[in-house]
Parts: C-alpha cells; sequence; structure tokens
C-alpha cells in the first residue's frame, strides 16, 4: 500500500490502519462517533495526502480547462474555487473536482481512487487539444491537510500569515502555515467551516503537529476516514463510486447547476447532457431517514410499495441527528420530501422517508 507523509504521525497516535483506494490510510482513532462529534462541536483534522493535485499552467491554461471542467471558469475571481466535474464524451462524470483558479495556474483536486485515470485522461486532453499549456501531477510532491470544524479558524490563524478571515467560503490566499508555503483554501467535505493546505510534502509532519498543538486548547484531534464519511453523509455531500460514477450523470446526482450549458465554447460532454437537461434526469438522488427499525447500508433496495424504484447509495447512523439517514437513487416521480418507502434491510421491508438535501446544516445547529 502506498502511504502519505503523515503515516507515522498515524501509527503515533494509534489509529486503526486500513487499505483505502490503495493507500494506508486511518479509519478511526478513538472511535467514529467520538470524532464526528468533536468535529460538529470543536474541530478535527484529517489527512487527505491520498487525494490528487494537479496543476495546469501556460498561456492557453483557463481556455484548456473550460474545455475539460463543467463549470465556468471564466465567470471565477481569482482567488476562487469551484466543485464541478470532469466529463466524458457521454456526459459521465471521470471524476468529481475543485478547481482553484490562480492569478498564474489552475489548481485541480481530484479524488484518490481517480489519481492515475484522471491524470493520464487531462494529459490527453491537453496533447489533444492542441493549446499551449502543461498539466503537472504534483500529488507525491505535497502533503494535504484538512482543519474542519468551528474552531478551525482560530486554531490555524496563529500559524498562518494571511488574515484568515479575509477568505470567503470557497476562496483561497497563498501565504505560510508553520512558516511553509502553501495554498490556504476555505473548502472542505464535513459540512462545516474550515481549511484545506498543500505543503511540501517532506513539511506535512511540522504542520499537522503544529495544528494539534495551537488546537490543544480545543480539543481538536486527528480525524479518520470513517467520521468523514459520515460528516459528509450528514452535510449530503456526494462521494465518488457512491452517488457519482460513469453510470451516473450531475442532472441524476442533483447537481445540474453546475454544469454551465451556456459557458462560452464548447466542453466535454456538453451536448450530452444538453439532451439529458432538455429531456429530464431518468433517476433523482433523495435523502432517506429510516423510520422503521435498522440501517440502510450502500446497494440496499429501495421499494415503492411493490415495485422496485431505486438503490441505496450510503448509508448510516447520524451521530449528530440521532437517526439512521441514507441517501438513495430512486425513480424521478417517487423522489419528493414526504414519500414513504421501504428499504430491504436483511431482506425485511423498512419503511423511509424522502426528505430534502442536506440533512445537516451548520448554521441551524447551536
Amino acid at each position: 500500500m502506498r502511504q502519505t507523509a503523515l503515516i507515522e504521525a498515524h501509527r503515533q497516535a494509534g489509529a486503526r490502519l486500513i487499505d483505502f483506494a490503495g493507500w494506508e490510510m486511518p479509519v478511526q482513532y478513538k472511535g467514529i462517533v467520538e470524532e464526528v462529534t468533536l468535529v460538529r462541536h470543536h474541530a478535527g483534522i484529517f489527512d487527505l495526502g491520498h487525494m490528487g493535485r494537479l496543476v495546469v499552467t501556460g498561456p492557453d491554461r483557463e481556455a484548456f480547462v473550460e474545455r475539460v471542467f463543467s463549470a465556468n471558469l471564466g465567470k471565477m475571481k481569482l482567488g476562487k474555487a469551484k466543485y464541478g466535474f470532469v466529463l466524458n464524451e457521454q456526459g459521465y462524470p471521470i471524476d468529481d473536482v475543485i478547481v482553484y483558479r490562480d492569478k498564474d495556474a489552475v489548481h485541480v483536486v481530484i479524488n484518490a481512487g481517480n489519481r492515475e485515470n484522471d491524470d493520464r485522461w487531462v494529459k490527453d486532453q491537453a496533447k489533444a487539444s492542441g493549446l499551449k499549456v502543461t498539466v503537472k501531477n504534483v500529488s507525491d510532491e505535497q502533503a494535504m491537510i484538512a482543519i474542519q470544524g468551528r474552531e478551525s479558524e482560530a486554531t490555524m490563524q496563529p500559524l498562518c500569515s494571511v488574515d484568515l478571515s479575509s477568505i470567503p467560503y470557497y476562496g483561497f490566499a497563498t501565504g505560510k502555515v508553520s512558516g511553509v508555503d502553501t495554498l490556504i483554501a476555505r473548502t472542505g467535505y464535513t459540512g462545516e467551516d474550515g481549511f484545506e493546505v498543500f505543503p511540501e510534502h517532506a513539511k506535512g509532519r511540522r504542520v499537522w503537529d503544529d495544528l494539534l498543538g495551537a488546537g490543544k486548547p480545543f480539543g481538536v484531534a486527528p480525524i479518520g476516514l470513517g467520521a468523514r464519511d459520515v460528516l459528509r453523509l450528514e452535510a449530503g455531500m456526494p462521494l465518488y463510486g457512491n452517488e457519482l460514477d460513469r453510470d451516473t450523470n450531475p442532472f441524476d446526482a442533483g447537481l445540474g447547476r453546475v454544469v454551465k450549458l451556456g459557458k462560452p465554447g464548447d466542453f466535454v460532454g456538453r451536448s450530452a447532457l444538453a439532451k439529458v437537461a432538455e429531456d429530464g434526469p431518468s433517476k433523482r438522488l433523495v435523502g432517506l431517514v429510516v423510520t422503521g427499525r435498522g440501517i440502510a447500508r450502500h446497494g440496499y433496495p429501495v421499494d415503492a410499495g411493490e415495485r422496485r424504484t431505486g438503490v441505496v447509495t450510503s448509508g448510516t447512523q447520524s451521530p449528530t441527528l440521532g437517526v439512521p439517514i441514507a441517501m438513495a437513487y430512486v425513480a424521478p416521480g417517487d423522489g419528493e420530501p414526504g414519500t414513504i418507502l421501504n428499504v430491504e434491510i436483511r431482506e425485511q421491508p423498512v419503511a423511509a422517508e424522502v426528505v430534502p438535501l442536506p440533512f445537516y446544516k451548520r448554521d441551524a445547529q447551536t
């Protein structure tokens, strides 16, 4: 298995390590429920070094990114980030990514399981485009660390050379954290406020240790992938391989808003998705709260009466809300909030109510 810059920190902290997409990663430290609660009420830090990072440079970098990215890069201000998709010609996601528009480069963060495929596909597209661009994979040159939770800014600010309060949500700045040069992005995957930083690989441990030290008054601790998955599910955020794949287009996932069909020029997958936008999606991603006994898990069938309507993509017991929650794809007509469906749990039908996504919004919590 591959290892991030922080593997020894995880071992020393007593993490339970697992194979995740070919990486030896911490699934939990003290326990998933405790870690979810810490992030919701204070803050926690995450090792994201397994994720991929591409940097696109050259005079035609923005024109090229517009060709392979579903959102409208030209509408973004410098120092802003945007979520969107890299699509194939059929309009299905090769990956969901975050793109950062800097003054002399475009940075792209990609999913761990898609690192090699995305790198190869984007470089092939660059070569075929004839545009003057260079695509560099910097994944192995950087660490990637997130701090998430309401105490994130207070924890990081003493270590930072920039005023964190000046960075808006989905914005970023260039500065130093613990004396290490990095992008400092106000992004994350938990539904909480927080930041993601990209220090040099060899200096990742310094940043990690300093964040833990600065966060000690707030109880900040490392968080594993198990809690991260629960947090993103509570926040209604899709996971590639669960809610997104090459058989599910962005309109199916309720993410048509990040596909800018009207932006100037063409982009890969545009014509296919224009037809989907006109005809409507073939399925609908919904939130479910299980009202019967049991927890809906990935792959469990979902029925409307005696009719099979869909399948669960992600499910868990929510520590924050105290109820079993799930996301599922169902037939479009079965996706209205308040609809009662059945999830097959251990071959028994268990009632579940369709609810709006996300399940959790931080502004509604105390």
